[in-house]
């Protein structure tokens, strides 16, 4: 005999707390988030964005036990916002450089892509664990994203919504404009989306790796490289006007 269900939080409910805490929770920042109702299900069965706040699973017991007031206080106050960024860590428990990057098989490659001598997507291992590290820039060469060994950075303004589940993730700048997905919940770690070197595109598409000048490439098994696909002369440094900061 079948017991009753609450729905599932409707994805634009959801969408629009994480905009609202700046996708942490409201109390600490941290990305992995849950959706507390202030107002209680028990008490009312709602999806009231007004009424909700985003929380991660630490602070969320404690916040469910304030006064109403003052979870209301925090929504309106949240950490990420006051900060101006989210910061936090990616909590990946992977193992080995095993990685799938534009349709691209990489193996054990600590350099995946470069842009003249700088890195634009790299790993290593650390003590067993694989630390990741990428830029995401735009067309006037601003870091909208930054991951430095799994620990992820970006100006909340920068983003339309980022999403963050066990061991993947999804930024957007817009309805539909992802830049940057990551899942590692399989043998592989995928990374999807788009970059851009200087003032040209690299997409980064399921099945290939689409760079400057109509180049491609798909299918193929890179193993054991130093470095994987290299752009531009790794002996010449970054243009100044393209260096990361």
């Amino acid at each position: 005999m079948g017991g009753y269900r609450r729905p599932s939080l409707p994805n634009a409910v959801a969408r629009q707390l994480r905009q609202a805490a700046g996708f942490g929770c409201a109390r600490c920042g941290h990305p992995y988030i849950e959706y507390h109702h202030i107002i209680p299900w028990s008490e009312e069965q709602h999806f009231r964005p007004s009424d909700m706040v985003a929380l991660c699973g630490n602070c969320h017991p404690a916040v469910a036990n304030w006064a109403r007031d003052r979870q209301y206080e925090l929504k309106y106050a949240p950490y990420n916002i006051s900060q101006g960024k989210m910061q936090g860590a990616l909590d990946y428990d992977k193992r080995t450089l095993n990685f799938k990057v534009g349709g691209t098989r990489y193996e054990e490659t600590p350099t995946i892509l470069q842009f003249y001598d700088t890195p634009i997507i790299k790993c290593r291992l650390d003590e067993g664990q694989a630390k990741v590290s990428l830029v995401i820039l735009d067309e006037t060469f601003h870091q909208v994203l930054v991951i430095e060994d799994n620990v992820i950075r970006f100006r909340v303004d920068d983003l339309w919504d980022f999403e963050y589940g066990h061991r993947h993730a999804v930024a957007r700048r817009g309805k539909g404009d992802v830049i940057l997905r990551m899942d590692f919940r399989g043998d592989e770690a995928i990374i999807e989306g788009r970059i851009f070197l200087g003032c040209d595109r690299v997409d980064l598409s399921p099945d290939r790796m689409t760079m400057p000048r109509g180049m491609q490439v798909a299918g193929g098994h890179v193993r054991q490289c130093a470095v994987g696909i290299q752009i531009g002369d790794p002996e010449v440094a970054l243009p100044v006007r393209c260096r990361l900061s």
